[in-house]
């Protein structure tokens, strides 16, 4: 009954802060608490919500809800790409905030390497801000919002024809490593990213996305993923995407992020910020991030 009664007084909307923290022992009541609190915030507001699920136990919820699941597994597409990018704000204004991008990308290879017993070197970091950037500038990507897309219309990935604007294709991670082994200043880096790549066994980021954004609740199912590193390489990745995809995109769309077994992103530095940060810029945009 306490703990019930917790679930009801305590979380949005009435704390200032809408971000949830729940801890404690093993078959404490986590789950449930979590589950009860996500899904009255969806019946009450109608709002959406992205499950970063390490363990597949909102799969049930989801489809209860009538979301839909993506299921994570090795070696294949998951239709989820790190190099999207969508408008940010600074008051009235949108732009393009490639640096952010810069940042994000540099944090998910820097995890990467420590997991690899090692940091990135200075001449890594400063590699990564030059390559980012010069695969935004070949797509002709600037800050300007219109950059993002083609200026006539034609046909789409699906057979369709579209009139007017037509997203451009971003970036993939091949391009990445492609871009940084031809440069010639980081073949270590270069070489650690190759079972990342499409095709290999940790290379299901590596591709364009293919998931709706009109999708209001989607469980991103781990479930299939064994091992420790990668379901913390899994989760980085869908929660950069989903920040670009569903956070800085509809913004009038109140939406919820979950993401269950948050102790992953505290074992290195570079993940531990990462998300610290996703936190503090969801209070800016109002949008939950309920993590246990």
């Amino acid at each position: 009954m306490l703990q019930y009664m917790s679930i009801l007084l305590f979380g949005p909307p009435t704390l200032p802060n809408p971000h949830v923290f729940i801890c404690g022992t093993s078959g404490g009541g986590k789950s449930v608490a979590l589950k009860t609190l996500t899904a009255r915030n969806i019946a009450t507001t109608g709002c959406g919500a992205f499950f970063v699920d390490v363990e597949g136990e909102y799969t049930g919820l989801t489809k209860m809800l009538g979301g839909k699941i993506i299921k994570i597994e090795q070696g294949k597409s998951a239709g989820v790409n790190p190099f999207e990018i969508e408008p940010d704000s600074k008051g009235n204004m949108q732009f393009i905030n490639i640096l952010d991008k810069v940042a994000e990308i540099r944090g998910l290879l820097g995890t990467i390497c420590r997991n690899y017993g090692r940091t990135l070197t200075g001449t890594e970091n400063t590699e990564i801000e030059v390559v980012v950037n010069q695969l935004y500038a070949e797509k002709g990507i600037t800050s300007d919002v219109n950059s993002l897309f083609e200026k006539k219309g034609g046909r789409l990935d699906n057979g369709k024809y579209a009139i007017g604007k037509i997203p451009k294709k971003m970036p993939t991670l091949s391009d990445f490593q492609r871009k940084l082994k031809e440069r010639g200043n980081c073949d270590e880096l270069a070489n650690i990213l190759v079972p990342f790549l499409k095709g290999n066994s940790l290379g299901m980021f590596d591709c364009e996305s293919k998931i709706l954004s009109s999708e209001d609740i989607i469980c991103f199912d781990m479930s299939e993923v064994k091992d420790e590193f990668t379901k913390l390489y899994a989760s980085f990745v869908i929660l950069t995407w989903v920040w670009q995809k569903y956070v800085l995109k509809n913004r009038d769309k109140k939406k919820i992020i979950v993401c269950d077994e948050a102790w992953l992103f505290l074992k290195y530095q570079e993940s531990a910020e990462f998300l610290v940060n996703v936190a503090r810029r969801g209070r800016k945009y109002n949008v939950p991030l309920f993590i246990r």
